[in-house]
């Protein structure tokens, strides 16, 4: 292929790396191209996933799977598309730096040749590539299927064709864990790496932002935090700030507010000036919980009236917020969770975000609510809606729509209900829309009930009142094909997290201008 060609199809990675700082290979013909070669790494980033790469026109196509892969052939594994990689990507086995763009240590867990069975142009374009693997470790038929094609990330399933090579007993990234180029486990690669590669993620010196971020934190996980918070610009006062919330890690009142001071300006741009519901747990989630949703006497003075008339006619006053000491008197009133309507107050009547949470039966394993994720995004990209992602501080997912204010609540729910029942209609056996806990057994419940008038749904940020303060948290789709544990994202684990990322994963929502067009509805009826 020419050399041009090769080029444009390595830009997005070569936009990812800074060649003059780092050995990282740029592209180059350092590696002969074989036309047929595989490798598959095993990568220990955010959480531990496999690099599948398959040889094709000059570089290697690309998908990460969280899980590995399995011989069985019933056994689909969630394969996520990523950017393309030159050939010499193939060779290398190390430790990519902390903070840089996929920070951690990579193995060569496996490599070969692949036989294609057709043209692999015909097999992509289709969306279904099946293929034959010489491997050191797996051999066999295989395929790759995309789930339904979509716009800037595609999700696919890797299973094991049925053949002599497939066995449902051996787990084979269990049985076989370590690197066929140097036989290290990738726990020894991270301790003693040959190779540093550096991308430019991120900027080596700390910016203001996380300067500051980093010293409320360092005082906020201190036992005394007293000192910090009666410092916080509020306007009230606080009061039993060593009330233990939490007792698993035993976190108190001040420690909460602590949290919700370092996370405020990433999270008030999605809380104020909302209609909110509260989860409020005073003597902490251990013990007597209950829903709010009005304004009670002898609430801090930052939480705001809104009169609003209910569906059935009744006058009720909820509360709003603007700012931070707005944000911590939530906290202050004992609130574990702070719930949000899908429209701002200006404008109460015209929803500007759909949200769709994805909730799994009981049992369902993490990798199949982040295929419902992938599946409906790409269902959203194909009517020309953009999405985000976050974790719920549950097992389940939220995919968030930004709309413009221009339909009626009714209007809003109908179009997204029509969504997920095709989603439902075209796999009925791993999804539903029905609430009822029978209809969900072995399946993501598709909820679109959140897009109703009055209907609220956890705010990106706010924690939850569960054991081990579990925190709901915007991540990138890169992140959630990578593979992340939502169960580690805690009060106090995300200000480490947001110290550490170069930008907010949803840096573009608020800005993002899209809308639901008649032609989009027609397309979706």
């Amino acid at each position: 292929m020419a050399r041009s060609a090769t080029a444009r199809k390595l830009e997005k990675y070569r936009s990812m790396r800074d060649f003059s700082r780092t050995p990282e290979p740029r592209g180059s013909t350092s590696r002969r191209s074989t036309g047929n070669s595989f490798v598959i790494q095993k990568h220990a980033a955010r959480r531990l996933h496999y690099d599948f790469r398959l040889e094709h026109e000059g570089v290697l196509l690309s998908w990460a799977v969280p899980k590995g892969p399995s011989l069985s052939p019933t056994e689909r594994r969630l394969a996520v598309r990523t950017e393309d990689h030159p050939l010499d990507y193939g060779d290398f086995e190390g430790t990519i730096a902390e903070g840089e763009y996929g920070a951690g240590s990579v193995a060569v867990w496996d490599r070969g040749t692949w036989e294609p069975e057709e043209d692999p142009h015909a097999m992509l374009a289709k969306g279904r590539l099946t293929f034959t693997l010489h491997g050191e470790k797996l051999h066999g038929r295989w395929h790759l299927v995309r789930t339904k094609p979509q716009g800037k990330q595609e999700s696919w399933l890797l299973f094991k064709g049925r053949d002599a090579e497939a066995d449902e007993e051996i787990d084979i990234v269990e049985e076989q864990p370590n690197s066929v180029l140097s036989g290290r486990t990738i726990e020894q690669i991270g301790k003693k790496s040959s190779r540093v590669w550096h991308g430019k993620h991120r900027s080596a010196t700390p910016t203001v932002a996380e300067k500051r971020t980093a010293k409320i934190l360092e005082r906020a996980t201190a036992r005394d935090v007293h000192a910090m918070v009666a410092k916080l610009p509020l306007g009230y006062e606080l009061t039993n700030l060593d009330k233990v919330l939490y007792p698993e890690q035993g976190i108190t009142k001040g420690e909460l507010i602590a949290y919700l001071a370092v996370v405020a300006e990433w999270m008030l741009p999605h809380v104020a000036r909302r209609p909110l519901t509260l989860v409020r747990c005073p003597d902490g989630h251990h013990k007597h919980c209950f829903f709010q949703k009005a304004l009670l006497a002898g609430s801090p003075p930052p939480v705001l009236p809104l009169p609003l008339e209910e569906s059935d006619g009744k006058d009720v006053t909820y509360m709003q917020i603007d700012d931070l000491p707005g944000l911590v008197a939530l906290a202050q009133l004992g609130s574990l969770e702070i719930h949000t309507w899908g429209s701002h107050t200006d404008k109460i009547e015209r929803p500007d975000l759909i949200v769709f949470d994805l909730d799994p039966d009981v049992g369902l394993g993490w990798e199949r609510v982040a295929l419902a994720a992938f599946e409906l995004r790409g269902r959203l990209n194909d009517l020309g809606l953009e999405s985000w992602v976050k974790t719920t501080g549950g097992k389940g997912l939220h995919v968030v729509v930004p709309i413009e204010r221009r339909l009626d609540w009714d209007e809003v729910k109908d179009f997204s209900r029509i969504v997920v029942e095709h989603m439902e209609h075209d796999d009925p056996a791993r999804y539903t829309t029905n609430m009822a806990k029978r209809a969900r057994k072995g399946r993501v419940f598709l909820d679109y009930l959140r897009n109703g008038r009055g209907a609220t749904f956890i705010a990106p940020y706010s924690p939850r009142a569960r054991p081990h303060a579990p925190v709901a948290v915007p991540i990138s789709w890169e992140e959630l094909a990578h593979g992340i544990d939502p169960l580690t994202l805690t009060t106090t684990t995300v200000p480490k997290r947001l110290g550490a990322l170069d930008e907010d994963p949803w840096h573009d929502l608020l800005t993002t201008k899209q809308a639901i067009t008649a032609a989009m509805r027609r397309k979706a009826a």
